[in-house]
């Protein structure tokens, strides 16, 4: 019998082939070999194939799918297919920084055994020039947190929570769930489920040293194609999976706070980017479906006057403010040892262009 590997680097992709091909060679630089990629290509129509075919290692496993489907049934079929002891989500636009990144994050497993780990991140700038921090809420970001395995599903959520579960790069968690654990359609947090369950029988690790940094790709949306989040699915939001998941963890209280605040802060607040990404009847429908969700948005000005910028300022007005604020908030965010980071992204944009040659 083959041994397992202690690390599934699960990458769901789709056409994104160069930013894959660097996150890849990323990955192949670290010291520490235990591992193999779980590569799940969502019927990609650029040259991902061939990036992967053109990687000569045993530990790379493809699988294409053969029609484009929703973001978690990608999810899904490359978590399914991992065979290593921890699942190391990792999107195909992000990258790992260190060559020991991942031996330094192996040591710290093993010495506590978690069900859940966070790995802190840093993003890079659209320019490719400058590195921050893009959390507005900042909550673990200074010192690593451990959360022991626990019954009591309030204090498991509000972990999740503050460690920031909405980005995929550097969450990991212990492959082995309980029967009838499930990876859900939604976006984000399809494995909802599965947090809650590893930490309560597990627990959960935060690791405050940014190992990934999140590149802040831009996929181009085709003429009429419907934008992947700002959508409504038969009548419904996108991550109303996931708020059901939740809400039949945690009491009434605890829920109606929680869902008051994933409503203003995945939708509300950025009703105007919704308004230049997804168009004006999308926007008012997904503001309706809100409403209907929880009626008490209504009594919030937050909630108006969100959705008055985005009907009463043009489209092309609302894209250069929030340019302009990605931008501001890049150059006066400060990171701890920011310059280093950046050389040392720089090194490796570099030894991949190297190879490339």
């Amino acid at each position: 019998m083959l041994k397992r590997p202690f690390f599934s680097i699960v990458i769901p992709t789709y056409n994104r082939a160069v930013d894959l091909q660097f996150a890849l060679y990323c990955i192949f630089q670290q010291t520490f070999a235990d591992f193999e990629v779980v590569i799940s290509d969502n019927c990609s129509s650029d040259n991902t194939k061939s990036v992967v075919q053109n990687i000569k290692d045993k530990r790379v496993r493809y699988f294409r799918l053969k029609k484009t489907v929703g973001n978690a049934i990608n999810f899904k079929n490359g978590i399914k297919r991992a065979k290593g002891k921890y699942v190391f989500l990792h999107s195909d636009d992000d990258f790992i920084l260190y060559q020991r990144s991942l031996g330094e994050i192996y040591s710290q497993i093993i010495r506590l055994r978690p069900g859940y780990i966070r790995i802190n991140y840093v993003s890079l700038s659209l320019d490719k020039k400058r590195i921050f921090y893009y959390r507005l809420v900042k909550r673990f970001t200074k010192k690593n947190e451990y959360f022991s395995p626990s019954v009591e599903n309030e204090k498991i959520l509000t972990f999740i929570l503050n460690s920031d579960p909405y980005f995929i790069s550097g969450i990991i968690f212990k492959n082995e769930f309980s029967k009838g654990i499930k990876i859900i359609d939604s976006d984000p947090l399809p494995c909802i489920e599965i947090l809650f369950d590893v930490i309560r029988n597990f627990g959960g690790y935060y690791i405050a040293k940014p190992y990934i940094a999140a590149s802040w790709s831009r996929r181009e949306i085709k003429k009429n194609e419907p934008h992947h989040f700002y959508v409504l699915i038969d009548g419904k939001l996108r991550f109303e999976q996931y708020l059901e998941v939740v809400k039949r963890n945690v009491n009434k209280e605890t829920y109606a706070k929680f869902l008051h605040r994933e409503l203003m802060n995945h939708y509300v607040l950025l009703f105007p980017a919704m308004k230049v990404l997804a168009g004006n009847k999308k926007t008012l429908q997904i503001s309706l479906r809100i409403c209907q969700l929880d009626p008490a948005v209504k009594k919030n000005v937050v909630f108006w006057i969100s959705l008055g910028i985005a009907f009463l300022l043009p489209g092309c007005i609302l894209k250069v403010l929030r340019d302009t604020f990605l931008s501001l908030f890049a150059r006066y965010s400060k990171v701890e040892g920011g310059d280093e980071i950046y050389a040392t992204i720089r090194n490796l944009q570099l030894g991949c262009e190297g190879r490339k040659h």
